[in-house]
């Protein structure tokens, strides 16, 4: 399940007053937060995934107090009592209670619910906005004294030859900034962060609202992240570890491509491998204007989502791949957001010691879709 930005305010209520209202003891351990998806209901208590991984079993006897909130609820103050008959499996949850030494199961106290129903209806309505008022390119400029950043990204109203486009993103006063973990590909790991950690060179989503002449933005919601794309060739494939040993194009220099669940492996479909070697060249692809090269840009996430899927079986020594990740504490090691097949046009392209392909800005929402970046 894709988690997004009407997710925060939950782990808000955690911590803030509003909770500290309820009754019960606070978790005798921070190491288990008591907060996921309920994924079975039996007599006297629920099943718990949490977000760090392991199940957590709730112990519900009487007194307990639920609490359904609508996802974006920063208090308890729209609150509304419900049962535990009204709970369901999907339904996220925010356990009250004390966890027990082992970390394995907690005495609930009051429970605070965001339904799955809810949860899917604001979803919905997420994802509209984003695709209305969200964009997203890489940082090619910030000035630290007005608390602006330029960014460019693929833009079909862009010239002729010049398939960018620059827009200066001011910050509102009470605009949401997150950042990418370091090694992570989920966006639910992002992390509360600053107008000073944000660079040259990195990929951002934001939303907000753009100025009549689209050069301006300003921004209520941003995630940021730094981002490495780069041209290997395969060494050897570990399929039961889902690793890849590769050569970096550039340096010549070994590197471990490791995979997870959250990792997405396609083969580039040629259309939007002719769109990428285009840019990575400076030219616009098989005559087309800048316009229309563009607008080839833009379909490239789509073309992505409908690509077929990569199985790391098919790797051979020499493929040539381009490997998508955040930057990672080792440089020699690098968890993947995307591996990319059928790349060698794009590679071709690059020019002469370039140790980065040019992607457009679609690498930041490969994990996270239009609802949460």
């Amino acid at each position: 399940m894709r988690k997004s930005f009407m997710i925060l305010p939950l782990m808000a209520l955690w911590t803030g007053s509003a909770l500290a209202q309820g009754s019960g003891a606070a978790p005798s351990s921070p190491s288990i937060r008591p907060i996921g998806v309920i994924t079975k209901l039996q007599a006297g208590s629920v099943t718990l995934h949490t977000d760090a991984g392991p199940d957590l079993l709730v112990e519900i006897g009487d007194g307990v107090s639920f609490l359904r909130v609508a996802p974006g609820a920063t208090n308890l103050n729209t609150a509304t009592k419900i049962t535990v008959t009204d709970i369901n499996s999907g339904d996220r949850v925010l356990v009250r209670g004390r966890v027990s030494e082992d970390q394995k199961s907690i005495i609930a106290t009051a429970v605070i619910v965001m339904t799955k129903s809810d949860l899917a209806s604001a979803r919905d309505a997420e994802r509209l906005d984003w695709q209305r008022r969200g964009i997203g390119g890489t940082v090619q400029a910030v000035n630290p004294e007005t608390r602006e950043i330029t960014v460019t990204f693929p833009a079909a109203s862009s010239s002729p030859g010049n398939p960018t486009h620059a827009v200066s993103i001011a910050l509102k006063a009470d605009a949401v900034l997150l950042r990418y973990a370091p090694d992570s590909v989920k966006f639910s790991d992002a992390k509360p962060s600053t107008f000073e950690q944000i660079k040259v060179g990195d990929q951002v989503r934001a939303l907000g609202t753009k100025s009549e002449d689209g050069s301006r933005f300003t921004m209520e919601k941003l995630v940021s992240g730094t981002f490495r794309n780069f041209g290997v060739t395969v060494v050897s494939v570990d399929i039961q570890n889902r690793a890849i040993a590769v050569k970096d194009l550039a340096s010549g220099q070994p590197i471990l491509v490791r995979t997870n669940a959250d990792s997405n492996l396609h083969h580039l479909p040629p259309s939007a491998a002719r769109a990428l070697a285009a840019l990575n060249s400076g030219r616009t692809s098989g005559g087309k204007t800048g316009n229309e090269a563009s607008a080839e840009l833009l379909d490239v996430q789509q073309m992505l989502e409908r690509a077929p899927v990569l199985n790391l079986g098919e790797l051979k020594p020499g493929d040539p791949l381009i490997v998508v990740s955040t930057e990672g504490a080792k440089p020699s090691e690098v968890m993947a957001i995307e591996v990319l097949a059928d790349v060698a046009p794009i590679l071709a392209a690059r020019p002469k010691g370039s140790n980065q392909a040019v992607l457009g800005s679609w690498s930041l929402t490969m994990n996270g879709g239009e609802g949460g970046p």
